[in-house]
């Protein structure tokens, strides 16, 4: 049993940008989906191995020099959110601790505890649901490891930044870090990275806007890999006439909707209806196309539909899955500018609904985005990146594992509902529950305890 981790802080600070943002860009007003979307933080987690090559009083210095020159840019970041509709770009900065691990980050990885993750977030758990007005949009905490290795969690006030901001900011920040080490094969290191800022043009803030349903109920969560050949099989059963080549996602998504299905069937007792909610990027199906590189809320939800009947399998929700989507993509945008509402109801749910009568599932995935590939500062690539602090119970995440060819899935349930999930057969012929990240018993790296206590 991995023993409890002890994690200190040694310092806490707010690093300003490198430049001081223009009067005219001080007012930054929201979009509509800014205004919807849940207002929590939401922890993106880096871990890095050890690199004898660089000290760790060079990473702290790294990381704060390359974050001030990248707040410049992301100058939204550095502010800090005046009400429903903007927000004041007063460089009071983002708020950056450096923490000092008792342990050593091969133990999480041989049996990653979730749990255990909310040690390196830059506040307190109890914190976790509130990121309201006057908090800081950007929170971050690098913890250091006895053994060298490295925690960077990037905590984001989702009243700005979706997954797809995350990534075009983190892989803005490594780029500047690595042309400040100047020591880095990655090729085009110089390709600056410029967020656009154009969500409210497109999708325009709104009085009468309608937020989504946020409901904080006791949740626990537990993390499950399907490596590629067992997707593979899981695709090649459920591929019908209908849906020839369901997609990874697809499947997995459909399959883990059955199983919470099943747990809360068991615990509930009987049978009723079920929605699933997935978070779409709609960059790129906006009319017209917003930048790939923009910043801000620009997330749709596809609700699909599901009866109560137990005979339902993978392959009908698949269905599901497929006319939503394609459902969505005729008017599913333009219903929510006509609306002020990121999702629909069904209207012969609507009643179920308003009586929390049908159970309501949340799925959101970062398959296929490269966050591996974005997030080296100079000292390699993450060899696990995760998400921490969701504070939504019916939620799975899914990701990429480090090696790009499976996917990991977090799941976060009532405990009543885990610990029946969790059992499911069918779940567990494909995928295996929490397995070691990877093997990093060979691994060697500096105490780092003294270096760190001297140098910052």
């Amino acid at each position: 049993m991995v023993r409890a981790l002890e994690v200190q802080v040694l310092t806490r600070e707010n690093i300003k940008p490198a430049y001081p943002t223009p009067h005219h860009l001080r007012n930054f007003k929201l979009s509509l989906m800014d205004q919807i979307t849940f207002p929590i933080y939401v922890c993106t987690i880096f871990l890095y191995k050890a690199d004898s090559s660089v000290k760790s009083y060079q990473i702290s210095q790294r990381l704060k020099s390359s974050l001030s020159k990248t707040l410049t840019k992301f100058y939204p970041f550095a502010g800090r959110l005046k009400d429903d509709f903007s927000i004041i770009c007063n460089d009071q900065g983002a708020e950056y601790v450096e923490a000092l691990a008792n342990g050593f980050l091969s133990e999480y990885l041989q049996k990653p505890d979730q749990k255990l993750l909310r040690d390196f977030h830059p506040f307190k758990y109890a914190e976790s649901s509130a990121a309201g007005i006057g908090d800081p949009m950007l929170r971050i905490q690098a913890t250091f490891f006895k053994c060298g290795g490295l925690a960077i969690a990037v905590c984001t006030h989702h009243k700005l930044i979706d997954g797809s901001s995350v990534g075009t900011f983190v892989n803005s920040w490594t780029a500047t870090a690595r042309a400040d080490s100047q020591s880095s094969s990655i090729s085009n290191i110089n390709k600056e990275v410029i967020p656009a800022f154009v969500a409210a043009t497109f999708f325009p803030a709104s009085e009468s806007f309608v937020p989504l349903p946020f409901h904080n109920a006791p949740t626990e969560v537990n993390r499950y890999v399907f490596d590629a050949s067992k997707i593979d099989q899981l695709r090649a059963k459920v591929a019908s006439a209908t849906v020839p080549r369901p997609s990874r996602v697809e499947v997995l998504t459909a399959l883990i909707w059955k199983c919470a299905k099943a747990a809360s069937r068991s615990n509930l007792g009987y049978s009723r209806p079920s929605l699933s909610v997935h978070a779409m990027n709609v960059r790129a199906v906006a009319k017209p196309p917003l930048p790939e590189n923009s910043v801000g809320n620009s997330v749709g939800y596809v609700t699909a539909q599901a009866s109560g009947n137990e005979i339902e399998t993978v392959q009908d929700l698949v269905l599901s899955l497929r006319k939503a989507k394609a459902e969505y993509s005729k008017k599913g945008l333009q219903t929510v500018l006509e609306t002020k509402n990121l999702f629909h109801i069904p209207e012969s749910l609507q009643e179920k609904f308003e009586k929390d009568e049908i159970d309501f599932y949340t799925f959101s995935s970062t398959v296929n985005f490269p966050f591996y590939g974005l997030a080296d500062f100079g000292w390699g690539k993450p060899v696990h990146v995760t998400i921490s602090n969701y504070v939504i119970s019916n939620l799975f995440v899914l990701m990429d594992t480090n090696d790009g060819k499976g996917i990991e899935v977090l799941v976060f349930l009532s405990p009543e509902d885990l610990a029946l999930f969790e059992r499911d057969q069918e779940l567990l012929s494909f995928a295996t529950v929490n397995p070691p990240v990877l093997d990093m018993s060979t691994s060697t790296g500096k105490n780092v305890s003294s270096i760190l206590r001297s140098s910052l």
